[in-house]
């Protein structure tokens, strides 16, 4: 097991880290000193996201999890802790699901559960895991990820999954962390949540391909809906979480930050 590297931030956990934004933010978070662990349960993506992070010398280390396990996301913390200090929790985890639902109707206990669980619920299961730890040391910084679609959104489903379920969810995060925010405040800990518009990961992520996919009418429709004509990319999120993450971001807490674009 990789040791953290003197002179570093301490270890930053991030969820979601195979891809889009969650491999954007390890990039940034390894560009600011810290030694990164990686957690998602695909695990050929993360392999390939551990090899992309540590190429410019960058410590990181990979660990695959089903982050809706209330057993593995506490392995995954107890590994990260036993690695180095947790100095860092990035929460972006989550998706809408596969099936592409606009009507309440049409969603079944099956969808709802696995697009909260998959959001909300990991949210909750890695603050809960890790809070202990940056409690007990009087510093952290926690950082979960929300959505512009948790204020809902008009017509047909285009990028979206279960859309009710992932508005539902993504709102939720923001209310957890605004509560949480007050909970540990106290303690040194810093509880922040960004709120992205539609966003590109890299080639061949599940959000780039989703949206290539689209029929040009609806591609131009979404478009359309963002004041600066284009979706955000990772990196332009990444960028506001390696802030909200790091020692300069001491007063900051509670925020849920829209990267939109104006939207």
């Amino acid at each position: 097991m990789n040791a953290i590297k003197k002179g570093d931030s301490g270890c930053a956990i991030v969820t979601g880290a195979a891809g889009g934004i969650g491999l954007a933010a390890a990039r940034q978070l390894v560009s600011q000193g810290f030694s990164v662990f990686l957690v998602d349960r695909d695990e050929g993506g993360l392999q390939a996201a551990l090899k992309d992070v540590t190429a410019g010398g960058g410590n990181a280390i990979a660990h695959v999890a089903d982050v809706t396990s209330t057993q593995q996301v506490n392995e995954a913390v107890k590994a990260a802790a036993g690695w180095g200090r947790i100095n860092a929790l990035v929460n972006v985890a989550g998706g809408s699901g596969p099936k592409p639902v606009r009507d309440i109707e049409g969603i079944d206990d099956t969808d709802w559960d696995f697009v909260i669980n998959l959001n909300l619920k990991s949210v909750f299961l890695f603050c809960r895991a890790t809070v202990p730890y940056m409690r007990a040391q009087r510093y952290g910084r926690i950082v979960n990820t929300s959505s512009s679609y948790s204020r809902g959104r008009k017509g047909p489903v285009t990028t979206q999954g279960t859309r009710l379920a992932y508005a539902a969810a993504k709102a939720g995060i923001i209310g957890f962390g605004a509560q949480l925010s007050k909970d540990v405040a106290d303690c040194g800990i810093t509880v922040n949540t960004v709120v992205p518009a539609l966003t590109m990961g890299e080639p061949g992520s599940r959000i780039l391909e989703r949206f290539q996919k689209l029929p040009d009418a609806a591609r131009n429709t979404v478009l359309s809906e963002l004041p600066m004509g284009r979706p955000g990319e990772a990196y332009e999120v990444a960028a506001a979480i390696g802030f909200l993450a790091s020692e300069s971001a001491s007063y900051v807490s509670g925020i849920a930050l829209p990267v939109d674009g104006a939207l």
